[in-house]
C-alpha cells in the first residue's frame, strides 16, 4: 500500500472532514515546579521534582538581566545552553538516563559570563517519550494556545496516529510560506535568543525552519504523539546549513527518525520546510529522502 505523506505536489491530499475513529481530544501536559525536590542557591532554583517525567524547572531570583543555564546530557559532547526568562523556565531532559550537569551563569559584560551554580545529578526517566510530549521553551504551548484547538480540528477525521501526522504535515506545508528575510536575519546572527510563538506564526502564515518545526511539534504533542524537534545541519551543495526538522514516535513502529514518506517499506525525511512553498522539484524530493544529508546536534 502506497502511503504518500510528503505533501510535495500541490493539493495532492485532501483531508476529508468527518468523525474518525481516533480520539482527537487534546492532551496538554503541564510542567510543574512543585518544590518537592530542589537544588540551587539564593539566586537560582533548579526544581528537579519531576525529572522522572523528563524535565526540570529553573527560576532565577537575582537582578542580573542576562542569565543562562547549561545542561550537559549524559554521554553527549555538546551541552545545551538556554536563556533564562522571568518566572519558571522548563527544559527537557533529552539525554536519557544518566548523570546530568546543571550549570547557571550570570552576565558580566558583553558575552562574558561568570558561573553562578553547578551540580551534577543522577536522573532516571520513567518513560523515554515524556520529554517529547511536554511543552518547553522551543515547543511552547498550553491549553489556551490557539494551535491546540486547530490541531483538534485537523485530526478530526483521523483513524490513527499516522493519519494525524499526515494531516498535520499537509496542513503545515500548505499554510506556511518560507520567510527569506527572517532567514537572512538568523543567518547574520540577528535572531539570537529567538523562540517561536506558534500562534503568531500561524497568524502570519510565514516562518523559518525553526517555526515550521515548532508548529508541527506543538500540534502533534497536543495530540499525544511524541515529537522531537531536531536542530542540526543539512548538507547542501553550497555547504552545511543550520536547520530544524522533526521526527515522531508511532506505536508499533517506534521512532520514525526524521522520516515521513512511507511506501510500505521505506520512509523519507520529515522536513516540512524544504518541501513547502513550491519546492516540489524531483531534486528536492530526492534530497529529503536521503537521511545522510541531515546531522542532528540537539533534540528539544
Amino acid at each position: 500500500m502506497l502511503l504518500l505523506l510528503s505533501g510535495c505536489q500541490s493539493r495532492s491530499m485532501t483531508i476529508t472532514k468527518g468523525n474518525g475513529t481516533r480520539d482527537n481530544t487534546p492532551v496538554v501536559l503541564k510542567p510543574v515546579a512543585s518544590g518537592q525536590k530542589t537544588i540551587g542557591n539564593k539566586k537560582i532554583i533548579f526544581d528537579i521534582s519531576h525529572t522522572t517525567d523528563g524535565y526540570i524547572m529553573v527560576k532565577y531570583m537575582g537582578d542580573n538581566p542576562k542569565v543562562k543555564v547549561k545542561i550537559k546530557n549524559p554521554n553527549e559532547k555538546d551541552p545545551y545552553i538556554y536563556d533564562i526568562f522571568d518566572g519558571y523556565n522548563v527544559f527537557p531532559l533529552t539525554g536519557g538516563n544518566g548523570k546530568y550537569t546543571l550549570i547557571a551563569y550570570e552576565n558580566i559584560s558583553g558575552t562574558k559570563y561568570s558561573q553562578l551554580y553547578s551540580q551534577t545529578i543522577q536522573i532516571t526517566i520513567d518513560n523515554e517519550l515524556s520529554p517529547y510530549l511536554y511543552p518547553n521553551q522551543y515547543v511552547n504551548f498550553n491549553q489556551s494556545t490557539k494551535l491546540v484547538t486547530m490541531g483538534e480540528e485537523i485530526a478530526e477525521s483521523a483513524d490513527n496516529d499516522l493519519d494525524v501526522v499526515t494531516y498535520v504535515y499537509d496542513y503545515v506545508v500548505r499554510t506556511l510560506t518560507y520567510d527569506n528575510q527572517k532567514a537572512e536575519e538568523a543567518k547574520n546572527g540577528n535572531l539570537a535568543g529567538y523562540l517561536p510563538n506558534v500562534d503568531e506564526i500561524i497568524d502570519k502564515k510565514t516562518g523559518i525552519c525553526f517555526d515550521y518545526a515548532a508548529v508541527m511539534a506543538t500540534i502533534l504533542r497536543s495530540q499525544n504523539i511524541p515529537t522531537r524537534m531536531m536542530i542540526g545541519y543539512v548538507s547542501m551543495p553550497e555547504g552545511s546549513v543550520y536547520h530544524a526538522w522533526i521526527s515522531v514516535y508511532l506505536k508499533d513502529i517506534g521512532w520514525v527518525d526524521g522520516l515521513i514518506q512511507f511506501d510500505g517499506k521505506n520512509w523519507s525525511m520529515m522536513d516540512p520546510t524544504l518541501i513547502s512553498d513550491g519546492n516540489n522539484s524531483s531534486s528536492i524530493r530526492d534530497f529529503v529522502k536521503d537521511k545522510n544529508n541531515y546531522t542532528t546536534k540537539y533534540l528539544y
